[in-house]
């Protein structure tokens, strides 16, 4: 494709003159040793690029290599020193804005910039390759118990065995035998994805995370279209029991003893950090056994006294690593229970910006 000039094809006053790789021979810079060299004329501005090509791209390599080719700019400005990529990801996009950057990839998305000479730009071109991923997804499924660990002691330098010996103690001292195990090769794969994104760092063999906060934030972000697809098969019940929180809750367990209930979202914080007043109590059911006589419960004619039901069936069982118990009644932790406030949106959101600040940062700067 690059070849052919194909990601040039659009840009009015763009004309490839030629491409050649293996080009560091002729490089001005011979310890830079670019993979290719591109020469554009642009409205009758002849531009030379030279292009370290990269088959793929991850916040971890574009970190890395980014201050090389700024390093080499500095020193020449004739020429330009670019990445060049198959498909090059907004986040990643907007990083080599912000660093000065240029970059080509094979979808069209380009950025080069000569001051006081040429400026080319063309951004949020989608990626047309449908390629195998690499790397795990460490948001998704039984990878996000992971987070929940680092999260739950953000201070503390981790081995991969610990985080695995942590999902055993936590299945342990919940009653649940094994419940949040995953295997060994899944914990380590999911490290990796994570230190690749730059969203922890290793010291040796140990895990750290530099940025809880920033981990958080884009979990948060990720969680969103997860809990936008629970919603579709969660179910509204009237809540017959009374106006009462506690009230409302002790009567459905002792209604639906076998359902395993957890208190979620702005419910759960209002028992930690209350701020704003319920006007649905969210609920995950744990137990999948015991859906059918709660839909049929759902369905029935009684009035509802306070606030409505929702019930959610979880994603991962994950949901409930380290729940919190007041009396009889169990909440999410409140990392679960900040991701759903904040997913709700609205004035849950302001909820969530509260438990972070008020509960979850202090926790986490005393255990420091």
């Amino acid at each position: 494709m690059l070849n052919k000039g194909e990601p040039f094809n659009g840009l009015s006053g763009i004309k490839v003159i030629s491409i050649e790789p293996e080009s560091w021979r002729n490089s001005p810079n011979i310890s830079a040793r670019p993979d290719v060299a591109i020469c554009l004329d642009f409205s009758g501005t002849k531009i030379l690029l030279y292009g370290e090509i990269k088959t793929q791209i991850t916040p971890k390599i574009l970190k890395e290599i980014a201050p090389w080719l700024i390093k080499f700019n500095l020193s020449n400005s004739t020429n330009l020193y670019i990445l060049v990529c198959p498909y090059l990801p907004l986040e990643s996009q907007k990083y080599c804005q912000e660093n000065n950057v240029g970059f080509i990839d094979m979808c069209g998305n380009i950025s080069i910039g000569i001051p006081g000479k040429v400026l080319i730009q063309r951004l949020g071109r989608p990626n047309i390759f449908k390629t195998p991923r690499l790397l795990r997804n460490p948001f998704s499924g039984v990878s996000s118990r992971v987070l929940r660990v680092l999260l739950n002691n953000p201070g503390r330098k981790w081995l991969v065995g610990d985080i695995y010996q942590e999902l055993l103690k936590e299945s342990l001292e919940q009653g649940r035998d094994k419940y949040f195990q995953i295997s060994l090769s899944s914990v380590s794969k999911t490290i990796d994805s994570l230190d690749e994104a730059l969203l922890v760092r290793r010291d040796g063999m140990k895990i750290a995370i530099p940025e809880p906060n920033r981990l958080l934030f884009k979990w948060a972000e990720k969680y969103q279209e997860r809990y936008k697809w629970m919603l579709r098969s969660s179910w509204l019940c009237k809540n017959s029991f009374d106006f009462d929180l506690k009230t409302s809750l002790n009567g459905l367990m002792l209604k639906f003893p076998d359902a395993d209930f957890v208190l979620t979202g702005s419910a759960a914080a209002n028992f930690t950090a209350p701020f704003v007043n319920i006007d649905r109590i969210d609920v995950y059911v744990m137990n999948p056994g015991a859906y059918g006589e709660l839909r049929k419960f759902a369905a029935t004619d009684e009035k509802g006294k306070g606030p409505d039901f929702l019930f959610f069936s979880p994603y991962d069982k994950g949901v409930a690593m380290y729940s919190n118990r007041f009396d009889s009644i169990k909440t999410v932790s409140n990392i679960q229970a900040y991701l759903d406030c904040y997913a709700k949106g609205g004035r849950d959101a302001k909820q969530a910006e509260y438990l972070l600040t008020n509960i979850i940062e202090k926790r986490w700067m005393k255990n420091d």
